[in-house]
């Protein structure tokens, strides 16, 4: 998980041991803390757990880590700051620590307490409300999973994010596919979050504030978790951004596009912008080599189309999701990726998390769209399509964020 070199390990802690409830006793052990360099404020924690967390046997379990540097204690909730998993094992998590704290001696303790979720990094759930952060853990299944996500709360008043973890090779392309999209692996070597449905409706309206917003398939009112729609590359990122560029951050609250208020009222401290074309695609087929992301042949049955669309939207998640877990990854609207066209050649992308940087007024998508019959090229894993920047159309987004 750390990706950068690290100077000093600033801590060996002795373990705390607990005894939870109808559980066998939890041991969490310290095993490192290491400060990352050149110093800034990332702080890798290690830790390992023995006893803890049974997904299965549905015992949640949340870690909370007390540490003192320089004189002060900070609490690290491992929920809310770091989603530090219980499960049993070795794992990192990272902490950002507050600026200007650099030390190479600090003692760091954990607890365990019972939790109503699972704890983990598996999921970014942010409250569009207040703006706060947490990360939860995978159920026992997927399936298990999906059907806590697959609701209105987090198509509406929450935002969901699904972990794809670093590694990889992932399979980018798929030969005969239209487009030249000749195959290609990509090895990643940070986690990224991926919205697991397209914005809605709703979402668009409760953080973009944007009074002239007219979608043209329903509303925020009428049809709240349609997959907002009729939106610019320009309206997210800035006709002034470039595509390799960070998304200016606002300082003030209520200004700005959608991606700059999302970041806004989460600290500005994530980085949420569209993903990449190789992202988007990697998220897509979920670990498949095939044609589609579930196999080789057409199957409505996770795409809305023409076929079973009556030619509009549908609400997010009214089909299957992929292996991961994430919605509308083929159908319902097409969405804006970050690159700027220059040619169909994957091969000219270098790595997953730098976009292409053309010249031209085009700008990426993926995904079909309802339009299309459900044999359509377009919701091959590994079809492209490009329009002007500033085009408003059937064209929605997802969210990203690359972990650092």
């Amino acid at each position: 998980m750390n990706r950068t070199n690290t100077r000093y390990a600033l801590a060996t802690a002795a373990a705390l041991a607990l005894a939870a409830a109808a559980h066998a006793a939890t041991t969490i052990t310290i095993d490192s803390v290491t400060q990352r360099w050149p110093w800034n404020n990332k702080l890798d924690i290690t830790y390992t757990v023995t006893g803890g967390q049974d997904v299965s046997g549905g015992l949640f379990r949340k870690i909370v880590f007390s540490t003192e540097i320089g004189g002060t204690t900070y609490t690290i909730d491992g929920v809310s700051d770091v989603g530090a998993s219980a499960n049993n094992g070795q794992h990192t998590v990272t902490w950002t620590a507050p600026d200007g704290v650099k030390s190479d001696n600090c003692t760091m303790s954990a607890a365990i307490y019972e939790a109503d979720v699972p704890s983990g990094d598996d999921y970014m759930v942010i409250d569009l409300s207040t703006g706060a952060v947490t990360w939860e853990g995978l159920y026992a299944t997927q399936a298990a999973s999906n059907a806590r996500y697959n609701t209105d709360a987090y198509k509406k008043d929450k935002l969901v994010l699904r972990k794809v973890p670093a590694g990889g090779p992932y399979q980018v392309g798929y030969s005969g596919t239209p487009n030249n999209s000749t195959p290609k692996t990509y090895t990643t070597d940070r986690d990224y979050y991926i919205g697991v449905f397209e914005i809605t409706h709703y979402q668009y309206v409760k953080i973009g504030a944007d009074t002239t917003y007219n979608p043209g398939y329903g509303n925020s009112t009428t049809r709240p978790i349609f997959p907002a729609h009729n939106v610019s590359w320009d309206d997210l990122r800035l006709s002034t951004t470039a595509s390799t560029s960070a998304i200016p951050a606002v300082a003030t609250s209520g200004t700005g596009t959608f991606l700059q208020r999302l970041n806004y009222i989460t600290g500005n401290k994530f980085g949420f912008d569209l993903p990449t074309e190789v992202m988007f695609e990697i998220a897509q087929r979920a670990g498949s080599t095939s044609a589609y992301s579930w196999g080789d042949t057409p199957n409505a049955d996770y795409v809305i189309c023409s076929d079973n669309g009556n030619n509009i939207p549908a609400d997010v998640g009214s089909r299957l999701p992929n292996a991961w877990g994430l919605y509308d990854m083929s159908g319902n609207m097409f969405d804006w990726c970050r690159d700027v066209w220059d040619g169909y050649d994957m091969n000219r992308r270098v790595d997953a998390f730098t976009p292409a940087y053309g010249n031209g007024n085009y700008r990426m998508g993926r995904g079909g769209c309802f339009k299309q019959d459900s044999t359509s090229d377009y919701f091959k894993a590994s079809w492209r399509w490009n329009g002007t920047h500033d085009s408003r159309s059937v064209i929605g987004f997802r969210v990203s964020m690359i972990r650092e």
